[in-house]
């Protein structure tokens, strides 16, 4: 039997077939199951080696699919931005599921793939960063 592809062992097979599987071009913040979204809002983005820490690797495949659906190519020096805004996304999803309250702005029922690849997404690599002053 073949070794499992580290990727899927580090992320955990469940949460790698939601990714793979269900997050699709209708899935928004709310349809993200709870583990992944507590892996995401806990990513520390001012780590530099991203590939042994299972939250940001969780992080970085749900922004490669988001890449993906929206036929666009990720920009490597942009990849700390990406994963501060899906990080600020989920913290946000996190409160709001915790107070039982509906998103109360509709860019929040966006499909979270455009939030990510899209006019939102844009505007934040735009901006300059402590830790991306590009």
């Amino acid at each position: 039997m073949p070794s499992e592809d580290p990727i899927i062992r580090l992320i955990g097979k469940e949460p790698f077939q939601w990714l793979s599987q269900e997050f699709s071009r209708k899935t928004s913040l709310q349809d993200i199951p709870d583990e992944i979204l507590a892996r995401i809002e806990s990513v520390d983005i001012t780590t530099r080696n991203y590939s042994v820490d299972r939250n940001s690797v969780t992080c970085i495949a749900l922004i490669t699919f988001a890449y993906k659906m929206a036929d666009r190519v990720q920009n490597a020096p942009f990849g700390v931005k990406d994963m501060l805004l899906l990080k600020v996304l989920a913290k946000g999803e996190k409160l709001r599921r915790k107070e039982k309250k509906s998103s109360g702005h509709g860019l929040w029922d966006a499909p979270l793939f455009e939030l990510l690849t899209g006019e939102v997404g844009d505007r934040i690599r735009a901006t300059r960063t402590m830790n991306s002053p590009i």
